[in-house]
């Protein structure tokens, strides 16, 4: 690793998507300081896979060039920026930034309650010792975990298929158009498999090498898996966050747990563990560590009977943001959205509600329906 790739992969993977992410907390009225930045990270990182997705599909079936991509790609990421910056510094103006208190979900503790000034956490002088206590155990964990397929080699069978067309696509400024297997130029398909077309993830590591000036396995080995590991344990933090309460101390011990399950959870090449920390930086992976995950954490924040109705929209960027991942992500995120609107209605009887979830597995459909034609 060089200073110069790890400064480009701290802008692209934490600087950028929280910066994106900010529209989200402002449109969510996402309070407390530390929970805004974790949103803003997540729902960021969301983003940009889900601008990706509608980027790329076209720009792959009309056999347009990788430059194109990232000059489309560019723009919009710019556009995304300037507006976020905006809307920052309207709510600096009205002083909504100036005094932060997190807001009550639906089963935060009176112990968290309690915690809401200045968006700290902890009971008392001994609650928070024990909060900073956990967080440094957390960091060190899931730090530990970042480093070590960063650092140190793995490998998978997949490798040679996904690198060869990041290096063609570098290589020859295409996309999908190029043989992995023989190199022999492809006149009538994209990609050699059909899922390649509508989850184009090699193309966005594709794009991310070109920018950098780094090789595709380079960045999909040493790189992509430190920032991965970190965006996905942040979503996990944000989901032991609302299953206990708002409790920061509980949420830190959720993850130190689900921390050690991960590192004593490679039993097969088929398990959450292996996918998070062996493979992370392939779209199957990134789809079962991060995408679906969120889904569940998106299902949870609107899983009441007065939901805010804001959390709707991101229903669409998870699903769209998943179906860039794999195939696994057009055809599970639906089936997921699915369930779960049934289920809800069962509860709650509120068909606009039920509506609007079904609606978010609409992007998936349109996919599937091209894969499929």
């Amino acid at each position: 690793m060089n200073c110069r790739n790890i400064f480009y992969m701290s802008g692209m993977f934490i600087l950028v998507p929280v910066w994106i992410g900010f529209l989200w907390t402002a449109f969510l009225r996402i309070e407390g300081r530390m929970n805004r930045v974790l949103h803003a990270w997540v729902l960021g990182f969301a983003t940009m896979l889900a601008v990706a997705q509608l980027l790329l599909v076209p720009l792959v079936a009309l056999q347009q060039t990788l430059t194109t991509a990232i000059i489309l790609w560019e723009m919009v990421m710019q556009l995304l920026a300037v507006l976020s910056f905006l809307v920052f510094l309207k709510r600096w103006a009205d002083g909504e930034l100036s005094a932060p208190k997190e807001k009550a979900g639906p089963a935060r503790s009176a112990k968290a309650e309690r915690n809401k000034r200045g968006g700290q956490c902890g009971d008392g002088q001994n609650g928070r010792r024990w909060t900073v206590i956990f967080g440094i155990l957390a960091a060190v964990l899931v730090l530990l975990q970042a480093y070590i397929p960063a650092r140190y080699e793995h490998s998978d069978d997949d490798d040679a298929r996904f690198i060869a067309e990041e290096v063609s696509a570098v290589e020859h400024d295409t996309m999908y158009q190029d043989s992995p297997i023989h190199a022999d130029y492809l006149y009538w398909d994209e990609g050699e498999v059909r899922k390649d077309l509508t989850s184009p993830w090699a193309m966005f590591v594709a794009m991310n090498a070109k920018l950098s000036g780094m090789a595709p396995a380079e960045i999909s080995h040493a790189y992509l898996p430190f920032f991965l590991i970190l965006i996905c344990y942040a979503l996990y933090l944000l989901i032991g966050k609302e299953m206990f309460g708002g409790d920061w101390e509980k949420a830190f011990l959720f993850l130190i747990v689900l921390s050690v399950i991960h590192l004593a959870g490679y039993t097969s090449t088929h398990t959450l563990a292996s996918m998070l920390l062996l493979r992370i930086w392939q779209g199957k992976a990134v789809c079962a560590s991060f995408s679906l995950p969120l889904l569940f954490y998106l299902f949870y924040r609107i899983m009441h009977k007065e939901y805010d109705k804001r959390w709707i929209p991101t229903l669409y960027v998870a699903s769209t943001g998943a179906c860039l991942l794999s195939g696994i992500g057009i055809v599970t995120a639906p089936i997921v959205l699915c369930i779960y609107g049934f289920l809800d209605f069962c509860y709650y009887r509120k068909w606009r509600k039920t509506f609007a979830i079904w609606m978010a597995a609409l992007p998936c459909a349109i996919f599937l329906g091209y894969y499929l034609l």
